[in-house]
């Protein structure tokens, strides 16, 4: 998310399963990159997650890639943060050796 800029707050979301495998939102509406959305599952937990990337807008909905906002970054031995995620652009999951696109 860029600095200034003001993340607005989405509640209808829930969990989806993205063709990547990794699990991301189903949110009622249009959303942007680094939104936050409130994702309940049937049962009843919620969570809150920031919109990492949009895959699909259509119909009233949006499929997306969340970032979770209750997991920090991991730290390596030598101190180096990476968050462990898929990365968006080169599709591997994200190491201290290893780092994603936005860890390097």
């Amino acid at each position: 998310m860029k600095t200034g800029s003001k993340a607005r707050i989405v509640v209808n979301a829930t969990p989806a399963k993205l063709k990547s495998g990794d699990w991301g939102a189903k949110v009622q509406g249009t959303v942007t990159v680094g939104d936050i959305v409130t994702i309940t599952t049937k049962a009843g937990k919620t969570w809150q997650a920031r919109i990492a990337r949009v895959i699909w807008t259509g119909d009233g909905i949006s499929i997306c890639a969340t970032e979770s906002m209750d997991r920090p970054a991991y730290r390596a031995r030598f101190g180096v943060d990476y968050c462990g995620y898929r990365c968006h652009v080169r599709g591997h999951r994200c190491t201290a050796y290893n780092p994603c696109h936005d860890c390097e």
